[in-house]
């Protein structure tokens, strides 16, 4: 079960969003009230607008600024405790605010609060004179303030526009944006918020800002977080939410400060399934999306966008037909999460990004006026008439159907599916408060997944097919309980009976969708419990034991303090599966953990991955790396991240050369669980990943390695493996970090000692201290760490010479006192068919040679074996590969 509910903290009660139905609109292109000129959209537009909001189902709606700005779009505006004069005065901006709130609909405005227009006071003073008082509270890189943080740009009808950001480290700036934004809040200040806006939503959010000094203050813990703060004083229930820079995030990272930011990846992923036609990216960014948000270290939610004003219209991007964008409309609006639509999404209006025009005027087709009428005209903007290229290439025209006026009221179209959606939407709680749990199908091109919320006991079974074909397919409901084991699905939009389910279909539940068609089944289904997690990435040192641990780091990071290291290696098996961990981190720009196992004979010495293309970067470029005699890997795990979410891919090592990929799926990152979504992982196995930790190795010191406790936790079944789990099997294992270019590190496990640097490409570990593997012994019938624990690096058992040997081999150790010994020849099932010496043996260094010959003195056949040296409790082992 994914939960979708907005978490709060006792300091604050977070604000219920989930009941709203958010609308985008750009104030510009929106809707006019006095036929001025070129009909700017504006107040008195809005304040017309609202009859049409409230009959679609809207209850929360976000504009773009409204400040004084050159810009069409409103961004890099001046001060915001006045209006753009496009738009009107305070006493219209307020008697719309009134009315919005009359009807129960809340108001968000786009704030920029980073930096200022410079057609300002404080940019005009500063500039070019640093006695100015405004001297340190603007982004100046130069000592004669001449030079900046901000830009300079003509907008679409060919105005300047310059900006400058501001230096929030300063008290000024901080306290003029915050009392702009407080007052917005409660104009008159008199704690009644009916004339002031609900809350924000900000563009271009960092949660640690990458430019200047200390970031010029715009950090999320050091502005956001005390903005927020200062505004719920004025008004306990504001709502903030900002759009994250980085798209490749889930914007969770941005709690700190913000109430919600939107679904960016899931954005992009919906925009795919509707466009290729193919529904399981859907499954995967649903499932990443909501697992970012319960791993969220801050309170906060997610809100749903698959449109917006800074990508291609969704017509344009998934196909322009009205009855795909009905199916897109589905996906928006029965998913887990408040959805916002972007206007004109809801009748099918297009445009896409023309960099031809000049400026910012490339991005007007996907902004272009909004299409209340079938023919252009009052109250319709015409903003655009000031660009000519963008005028000229407008992809609205009169007559194409994609207006309200040619949609409304009319069965079938599109702007009436939006309505009955939402209306849904809103009547029932499965549908706007409850869980999301995805039901699988036989189907690749259909959605499934059971909404559901525990206090009505309501559950609504969503199916989509993303597919202009007929689907003929089979839902698999086993997990759920049917209640009174039988329940017949009634479709909440056209009260029609299915078939229906019980507990003797449920397996396989037959469902017939037609071309892009969507149901919305009334059910009476229970989901599952949560399944349990095996694995979380935290306390790895505890939950394993110090029995179970295999090396520790012995080189100091070269990737930089808390950027990405691998501290130490522990390893527990039971009967049936390995759980591995590996404390360290892991930096989320493409670096990768590479986790390679020998569990057969063959496998690849020096690595051969170059059939292998990206992505993942990385593995590819391996190609060439040489490991240590004796060690020769058949299995590769690469593990690499990006913002929130890893993925990961096992390689098949062939011992002809090359590689087989699968891709395992992926998963969030600090999220307290093993599950990976998205890709085949028929054994099953987990991987966590906690990249909270800043403690172990530094650059320079690797002493500290023992003091991690979070990082990677692995269950891997034997299946996984290509292991038997019924015989004792040798095992070898090595690990080490590779940049996303493929320069390997020196970050490995066993390590690779004091004073190596970064290894470079294809390095040849066969010229660096030691060895670079170990060896386990996994018995079947051990439940705990059994003889997996290796000795001292000093004691590490290793050939002398080559590997392959037809002469026998050589074998050497170190003792750090006399102990009893024993050294045995084990073939690759782990029986035992040579003891090559047995009782006391001094401290120090010795060396023992098998002759390749068998206890009944015949000789052995050609074939891998593993030496086991066992003293004191501990063991030890080394691959041979004999040839005849």
């Amino acid at each position: 079960m994914l939960p979708t509910l907005v978490r709060g903290t006792d300091a604050h009660a977070q604000v219920d969003i989930r009941d709203e139905v958010f609308y985008q609109f750009m104030p510009i292109a929106w809707r006019d009230s006095d036929n001025d000129a070129v009909r700017f959209g504006d107040f008195g537009g809005m304040t017309a607008s609202l009859d049409y909001l409230e009959d679609l189902g809207i209850t929360a709606v976000w504009m773009n600024p409204i400040f004084p700005s050159p810009a069409y779009h409103g961004y890099q505006h001046g001060r915001a405790d006045e209006f753009n004069s496009r738009f009107g005065n305070e006493s219209e901006w307020i008697a719309f605010l009134e009315a919005a709130h009359a009807r129960g609909i809340k108001v968000f405005v786009d704030f920029v609060a980073y930096g200022i227009s410079q057609d300002s006071p404080w940019f005009e003073s500063a500039y070019g004179n640093p006695a100015s008082e405004y001297d340190d509270w603007l982004a100046f890189t130069n000592g004669a303030n001449t030079e900046y943080l901000g830009s300079v740009y003509s907008t679409w009808n060919g105005d300047t526009v310059g900006f400058i950001h501001w230096d929030l480290r300063h008290p000024g700036p901080v306290g003029l944006v915050t009392s702009w934004a407080q007052r917005l809040l409660d104009p008159d200040m008199n704690g009644d918020f009916s004339d002031g806006l609900d809350g924000f939503r900000l563009d271009h959010v960092w949660q640690t800002y990458p430019n200047g000094p200390d970031g010029w203050g715009y950090h999320i813990d050091t502005f956001w977080a005390p903005w927020r703060s200062a505004l719920r004083s004025v008004n306990p229930d504001v709502f903030i939410f900002a759009e994250q820079a980085d798209w490749g995030s889930y914007g969770t990272e941005l709690f700190q400060g913000m109430d919600a930011a939107f679904t960016k990846p899931f954005e992009f992923a919906a925009r795919d399934a509707l466009r290729f036609e193919d529904a399981s990216g859907l499954y995967s960014a649903m499932d990443n999306t909501l697992r970012a948000l319960e791993a969220a270290p801050n309170p906060g939610t997610l809100l749903c966008i698959i449109g917006d004003h800074d990508v291609d219209r969704l017509a344009s991007s998934i196909g322009t037909s009205f009855e795909k964008g009905k199916t897109a409309a589905a996906v928006l609006l029965a998913q887990p999460l408040p959805p916002v639509i972007y206007y004109g999404d809801e009748i099918g209006m297009r445009g896409t990004k023309n960099t031809g025009y000049s400026g910012d005027a490339a991005d007007i087709p996907m902004r272009e006026p909004f299409k209340w009428n079938q023919v252009a005209g009052p109250p319709m903007s015409n903003y655009f008439l000031l660009n000519n290229a963008a005028y000229n290439g407008r992809i609205s025209r009169d007559n194409d159907g994609r207006s309200v006026e040619e949609q409304s009221g009319v069965s079938g179209s599109l702007l009436e599916a939006y309505r009955d959606l939402i209306a849904v939407r809103r009547a029932n709680t499965a549908l706007s408060r409850g869980t999301y749990h995805a039901a699988a199908s036989t189907s690749s091109q259909v959605w499934s997944f059971l909404r559901y919320d525990e206090g009505s006991s309501s559950a609504v079974l969503v199916v989509i097919n993303v597919s202009g074909s007929t689907q003929t397919l089979d839902l698999d409901l086993a997990d759920f309980e049917v209640t009174g084991g039988t329940t017949t699905p009634t479709d909440l939009l056209t009260g029609a009976s299915l078939t229906p389910i019980s507990t003797s279909n449920q397996d396989a539940y037959p469902v017939t969708l037609s071309a892009y068609e969507y149901q919305l089944l009334d059910v009476e289904l229970v989901p599952p419990p949560p399944p349990v997690s095996l694995v979380d990435g935290v306390d790895i040192p505890a939950d394993f034991g110090t029995e179970a641990l295999l090396t520790t780091q012995d080189s100091g990071t070269s990737f930089g303090d808390d950027t990405s290291e691998l501290d130490q290696l522990y390893l527990r098996s039971q009967h049936d599966s390995l759980f591995i961990g590996l404390t360290g981190n892991l930096e989320q720009d493409g670096t990768g953990l590479v986790l390679c196992f020998d569990t057969e004979v063959g496998g690849q010495n020096i690595l051969d991955l170059s059939n292998i293309d990206p992505p993942p970067s990385g593995p590819r470029e391996l190609t060439g790396l040489r490991f240590d005699n004796g060690f020769a890997p058949d299995l590769l795990y690469f593990v690499n991240s990006f913002g929130s979410t890893f993925w990961v891919d096992r390689f098949s090592l062939r011992t002809s050369g090359g590689a087989d990929r699968v891709y395992r799926g992926s998963g969030t990152v600090n999220l307290p669980s093993g599950f990976l979504g998205g890709g085949n992982n028929s054994a099953g196995m987990q991987i966590a990943f906690n990249d909270t930790n800043t403690l172990g190795v530094t650059e320079s010191d690797p002493s500290p390695a023992s003091t991690a406790t979070s990082g990677f936790e692995l269950y891997l079944p034997y299946d996984e493996l290509g292991l038997s789990g019924t015989e004792t099997a040798f095992v070898g294992i090595s690990a080490f970090l590779v940049r996303g270019n493929g320069s390997v590190g020196n970050q490995w496990l066993p390590g690779v000692g004091t004073g190596v640097g970064e290894l470079g490409f294809s390095p040849d570990m066969t010229q660096v201290p030691g060895d670079q593997y170990l060896f386990v012994t996994l018995d079947p019938e051990s439940t705990g760490t059994g003889e997996i624990v290796p000795a001292d690096r000093n004691t590490q058992l290793h050939l002398v010479g080559d590997s392959p040997t037809a002469d026998g081999a050589r074998l050497a150790f170190v003792l750090d006192e006399a102990t009893d010994v024993d050294l045995s020849i084990h073939d690759i099932q782990g029986r035992r068919v040579r003891q090559v010496a047995s009782g006391a043996m001094t401290a120090g260094r010795h060396e023992v040679v098998w002759e390749g010959d068998l206890d009944s003195g015949a000789r052995a056949p050609s074939g891998i074996y593993f030496a086991r040296l066992s003293w004191s409790y501990r063991a030890q082992h080394a691959r041979i590969v004999l040839l005849n």
